[in-house]
């Protein structure tokens, strides 16, 4: 595909659902999976919260999986509103064609927002009911800022699921919010958390690719940015030191390579606007703008790769 006039973020994040499908780091899931069947034998529902949620990319992926036990309320909480509500329609096209009844389908809140602070709603129902003659997926939609729906909301949850979140937040106070959470014995599951390397291919000028990239990931750890380039190894220490136990973690590369799937020519070109965003507005590297076009014409042609490394961390509090 040519290069695009403009970017939506949704498309983004649609386009990289498949390329997430190909990292997550299937051990980890597995143990995650096999935590919450223990958990599902003890109650009658699995609690689970999604941070960041946004498109519901995850429900779908651990519903498509098997990865979810048959009794589960699974809240999804992202500030953008827009984005959730794409992500219901999404969740109602893909339950109808995997078979389930849907309940609530028809109904929408054209504001695309929820009220956080509104725990009787929450409680006694779902915006979504998915089901089978087996199972029974409750599903809320909720649009908040997470630290802020997580410091009003006194619910407590099995599970929560923060993927490529925490490392666009400050580690900090992100981890004593989330496992405060938790029910006891709770677990977290930090998927596709950024690792701090990203390279592409073919790479004709190895010196200037290596700037490039370099200013990127310290664009990633400036002090008015929350987050940080190297979270996923930081997790590794930071997560016990907040209180948790890690159960598993394994790496979970995105790897992009000719000929693209599905939308993967578009998930490139995105990538490569956050370039230029965060490296090329600066004007501080000569050649920046030769080498953003030039890798924006690889991926016209077919021809550009990516690998960057991430890392998928469980455990339990």
């Amino acid at each position: 595909m040519s290069r695009p006039q403009s970017y939506s973020f949704q498309r983004y994040l649609a386009a990289k659902e498949r390329v997430d499908d190909r990292a997550l780091h299937r051990p980890t899931l597995d143990a995650v999976a096999a935590d919450l069947a223990a958990v599902a034998d003890a109650r009658d529902e699995v609690r689970v919260l999604d941070l960041g949620g946004g498109l519901g990319s995850m429900l779908r992926r651990l519903l498509d999986w098997n990865r979810l036990p048959d009794r589960v309320s699974y809240t999804l909480v992202d500030r953008d509103g827009a984005s959730l509500e794409r992500g219901r329609q999404r969740c109602v096209e893909w339950a109808s064609e995997a078979g389930y009844a849907v309940d609530g389908g028809d109904e929408s809140d054209e504001s695309g927002e929820s009220d956080e602070s509104d725990e009787s709603e929450n409680d006694a129902g779902h915006d979504l009911v998915l089901s089978t003659a087996s199972e029974e997926i409750g599903v809320s939609f909720v649009a908040a800022d997470a630290f802020d729906f997580l410091e009003a909301t006194e619910r407590r949850w099995d599970l929560v699921v923060a993927a490529a979140f925490l490392d666009v937040v400050d580690l900090d106070s992100a981890l004593p919010a989330i496992f405060s959470a938790l029910a006891a014995d709770g677990r977290w599951y930090f998927p596709v958390t950024f690792d701090g390397e990203t390279g592409f291919a073919p790479t004709p000028e190895p010196e200037l690719e290596a700037r490039i990239v370099d200013a990127y990931h310290a664009s990633m750890d400036a002090p008015n940015r929350p987050g940080g380039s190297r979270t996923g190894r930081e997790l590794l220490a930071a997560a016990p030191e907040a209180g948790g136990e890690l159960l598993a973690a394994g790496g979970s590369d995105w790897v992009v390579t000719p000929p693209y799937a599905g939308d993967e020519a578009y998930f490139l070109h995105h990538l490569l606007s956050f370039f230029e965003d965060s490296v090329g507005e600066s004007g501080e590297i000569d050649g920046f703008d030769a080498w953003v076009d030039e890798r924006h014409a690889a991926v016209e042609r077919g021809e550009l790769s990516l690998v960057a490394h991430h890392l998928d961390v469980y455990g339990r509090c």
